[in-house]
């Protein structure tokens, strides 16, 4: 019977784990671009922000998830983090609609929404790319449902034991433990809500108290926001202000409601519990009061406490020097109303993030003061923050339905800022190898020599992409014309520049040349992008940019 009982709640445990991050996941990729910048512009109105917070908690039962995309929005500037907070602190408040049907009898509802996704998997629904994402949210929901229907299942179980009775009487002797708890059950569960619910099941079996239910959910809360926290850990810059803000309103929150529940404990005075008692009867409908109540605390303390604690976060998660230039300095969203216009802005966004391709060679006299902060790690990040910002504005030119001429144009701009991604992840690659310290002088040399060479060349080519001059462009043709013979010469002659090369020093000499070769392919390819109409003939004529000869002889 204890077996039975067990199993039941590890399986309930088990489901309600997967339709969490299945109702969560698949709710994200519901919300697509479009949506995600309806979010960013309608952050003018507190009351929009905090409705569309607590129908995003509703829909993905996730704050972790929330304030991910949140800080997303936030890293691409397409939102404020003043204007997050209330989104992320109402967004608590929704999450409260799973605690509170967990609360009510739903076993009809559950079977009759496992039939309906049944029936969509057998019309082939699940298949479709536009219906696949709602069909695999619903059968989260059933199997969500599901597993809370085991856990209380198993909990009433649990009640013909009298040792287990006795061990949770036991317990509420020492009210800290039903807090501690709570706070770790929730950190590891990356959830507040699926704590809540099992204390849901756990009153309506008789195996614990009002006082410690309500514990148990205080200290859910408290773990949940300390979860958010380490979420964010290794992210860094303003962004990160919104991760510190959840687990502070939520500490703060607890902190709030700790003292009705100590003054009412102990004082005997009637406060939140008498009246929530009062409210609601049944058990389960007041554990979901108190994890309401958790969540409402939340949004007063973002009310009372919002811009107080903002000096606080930055001091702890100040902004980087790269998250200026991480976003757009062209780009706004009304562009796109002039198409002619958008490209234009389009081109001049991506000469920026092309400029930054040398910095992984120590070279920014090109640039400005505001790019000379970017160093090692910091440049690729902040080229792919640019070009998602590009890509995004792309794909909105693109849906506004412009005519066939501006379409290929977008077309053409769009697989530029693939490919300039590309180019800036083999730099990065490329830049790594080359601050590695070789003891063999020719591989030291060779290194030099493809530092100073493709310097040259990136320069050259940062100039064509920002002038955009058919001259400019016909040049960087020229210098990545595709040489076989040039890269095979660079190898040749470092192996016969030095026969005592061991076999890592063969590996790192091919890695070199490999990606030397691979960036000075992907730069002609690009020259192509700018300009794909026939070029003069001279442009076949190449001069290698790195030749053997610039090797030591053997």
């Amino acid at each position: 019977m204890f077996l039975d009982a067990t199993i039941s709640i590890l399986g309930g445990l088990g489901l309600f784990f997967i339709g969490v991050k299945g109702l969560g996941a698949n709710m994200s990729q519901l919300a697509g671009r479009s949506l995600r910048r309806w979010v960013a512009r309608s952050t003018n109105s507190y009351f929009l922000s905090a409705l569309i917070g607590t129908i995003s908690g509703a829909l993905t039962q996730s704050t972790n998830a929330i304030t991910v995309i949140l800080m997303s929005l936030a890293s691409a500037d397409l939102i404020t983090v003043a204007r997050a907070k209330p989104i992320l602190a109402w967004a608590n408040v929704g999450t409260a609609a799973l605690v509170l049907l967990a609360a009510v009898d739903i076993r009809l509802f559950v079977y009759a929404l496992v039939g309906v996704t049944g029936l969509c998997f057998y019309l082939n629904l699940d298949r479709s790319t536009r219906w696949r994402p709602l069909v695999s949210a619903v059968l989260a929901l059933g199997l969500l449902m599901l597993g809370i229907e085991l856990i209380r299942s198993g909990s009433e179980a649990f009640r013909s034991f009298g040792w287990l009775r006795e061990f949770f009487a036991a317990m509420a002797q020492w009210p800290l433990s039903a807090l501690l708890g709570g706070a770790a059950l929730a950190f590891v569960a990356q959830s507040s809500a699926t704590i809540s619910v099992l204390a849901i099941a756990m009153i309506a079996a008789h195996l614990i108290g009002f006082d410690q239910a309500m514990l148990t959910v205080y200290g859910a809360s408290i773990g949940s926001g300390l979860g958010t926290y380490m979420v964010a850990g290794k992210i860094r810059g303003a962004s990160r202000q919104l991760a510190l803000f959840q687990a502070l309103v939520k500490l703060i929150g607890v902190a709030l409601l700790l003292p009705f529940y100590v003054v009412e404990h102990y004082a005997g005075v009637p406060l939140l519990a008498a009246g929530i008692q009062a409210l609601a009867v049944d058990p389960g409908h007041q554990v979901a009061l108190i994890y309401l109540a958790c969540q409402l605390a939340a949004v007063l303390t973002q009310l009372l406490f919002g811009n107080a604690l903002q000096p606080l976060l930055e001091r702890w998660s100040p902004p980087q020097p790269q998250e200026s230039f991480s976003r757009p300095r062209y780009l706004y969203d009304q562009a796109v109303d002039d198409p002619e216009t958008a490209l234009t802005l389009v081109d001049r966004e991506q000469a920026r993030i092309f400029a930054l391709l040398p910095l992984y060679l120590g070279l920014d006299d090109h640039l400005g003061e505001e790019a000379r902060h970017l160093r090692g790690d910091a440049v690729l990040p902040a080229a792919q923050a640019l070009g998602r910002s590009v890509g995004d504005f792309l794909g909105d030119l693109a849906d506004t339905g412009a005519e066939r001429s501006v379409l290929e144009c977008v077309s053409e701009r769009q697989a530029r800022n693939s490919l300039m991604l590309s180019i800036h992840e083999a730099m990065a690659d490329l830049g790594t190898q080359l601050a590695r310290p070789f003891e063999s002088p020719v591989l030291r040399e060779l290194a030099d020599n493809l530092r100073e060479g493709l310097g040259a060349l990136l320069l050259t080519a940062e100039e064509a992409v920002r002038s955009l001059d058919p001259d400019d462009i016909a040049l960087m043709r020229r210098l990545t014309a595709d040489r076989d013979s040039v890269v095979d010469q660079l190898r040749r002659g470092a192996i016969a520049a030095d026969q005592g090369l061991t076999a890592a020093d063969h590996r790192h000499l091919y890695s070199l040349t490999s990606a030397f070769e691979l960036i000075v392919w992907m730069l002609r390819r690009y020259s192509a992008l700018l300009a794909p109409q026939a070029l003069p003939a001279a442009a076949a004529e190449a001069a290698p940019l790195v030749s053997a000869e610039a090797l030591p002889n053997p």
